[in-house]
């Protein structure tokens, strides 16, 4: 994330980022008892509850607020543990292109052993590990620094970034770590609101052998179970992304009697939503793991009223989590463009 609140502020009113507008447009956001928060885009806040925003931080996202003193800051007993993780900490502090964010972000010559140095600081991940196998990791994850050309003139190759002041970088670590502990507390939030969450994982037509296939499915099973809180589980055990839900897991599988804890496949799923009276909450794995085309999750959504919210988790990728409310999928075409693409094939079953 590149805005910070007060630059939040300012945009909600259409007033430039000044000092002297910070203050008086923050005086009347107080007045008015709302918290400035955003659902997707940063570029796009708005105003909520305070009280809603933290009975569901997932769906209602605060911004991070200007920090005080580096001196006067305690490092946070948290580190990355997974690369997913490391990914968003090193793509959020060393950006390609401007992020408009004076105040958070400085243009300068970094070189990979720099990077390097940082991000040992917040994980043990590289411990042991020489800088070469830092720069292939990092080719390995398509890290974003990497986009950026190497200036070969200098003594030392570097490259031109915009690096985020390091003051902001113990926020942006607690952000990061704390991603699954409040998505699972805006799911019991879900729950206790009579929300039924219901699973679904898909897996697509491979070469893997049937003992494979079952391993891996059962990977994603748990995952949602213990993820996600989901008390149903519906699988397709091979469709791909593309086909229609009608069209999913019309034949018998033998894979399903050795499937463990399952409701049934996308038919019976299909069924359980049109007969349901009462609220629920679909939750898949990756956006393609629920379909890669945006109109067949319209067409989902518009015949099951019943789904109240779609939860898409990504902690495998990319460590983040969408919580989408249904109608505003039917009535916003750039949220269920989230679905329209179907990036490199994932392990869901992480």
């Amino acid at each position: 994330m590149n805005t910070t609140r007060n630059q939040a502020i300012c945009m909600f009113y259409y007033v430039e980022f000044t000092p002297e507008n910070v203050e008086i447009y923050k005086r009347k956001l107080q007045e008015s008892e709302l918290e400035i928060c955003y659902n997707t885009a940063p570029n796009q806040p708005i105003l909520v509850v305070q009280q809603r925003i933290l009975g569901d931080p997932l769906t209602y996202r605060k911004y991070l607020d200007v920090l005080p003193d580096k001196k006067d800051l305690k490092r946070k007993k948290c580190e990355l543990q997974t690369d997913a993780q490391v990914v968003q900490f090193m793509n959020n502090i060393y950006c390609v292109d401007d992020p408009n964010n004076h105040e958070a972000y400085q243009k300068k010559l970094v070189t990979t052993q720099e990077i390097f140095d940082i991000i040992n600081e917040y994980t043990t991940i590289f411990e042991n590990k020489t800088i070469l196998a830092f720069a292939r990791w990092c080719s390995n994850n398509k890290t974003i620094f990497l986009r950026a050309k190497e200036n070969r003139n200098a003594s030392k190759r570097k490259r031109e970034l915009y690096v985020m002041n390091d003051i902001y970088y113990d926020c942006m670590l607690t952000s990061i770590t704390e991603y699954l502990p409040n998505y699972q507390q805006s799911l019991k939030t879900l729950q206790n609101g009579e929300f039924e969450i219901i699973g679904y994982a898909r897996k697509s037509p491979t070469t893997d052998n049937l003992d494979t296939r079952v391993k891996l499915l059962e990977l994603m099973i748990n995952n949602l179970r213990s993820r996600s809180f989901a008390t149903r589980i519906y699988v397709s055990a091979c469709s791909r992304a593309s086909t229609p839900f009608s069209e999913r897991d019309l034949k018998n599988d033998e894979i399903y009697k050795k499937l463990n804890n399952i409701d049934g496949n996308t038919q019976e799923m299909m069924k359980y939503l049109h007969s349901a009276n009462h609220n629920v909450c679909l939750v898949s794995i990756d956006f393609p793991g629920l379909s890669s085309r945006s109109h067949q999750v319209k067409e989902l959504l518009e015949k099951n009223p019943s789904i109240q919210k779609v939860a898409i988790e990504t902690f495998a990728v990319s460590n983040e989590v969408f919580i989408y409310d249904s109608e505003a999928l039917l009535s916003d075409t750039k949220l269920l463009e989230k679905f329209d693409c179907r990036p490199r094939p994932i392990q869901r079953s992480k």
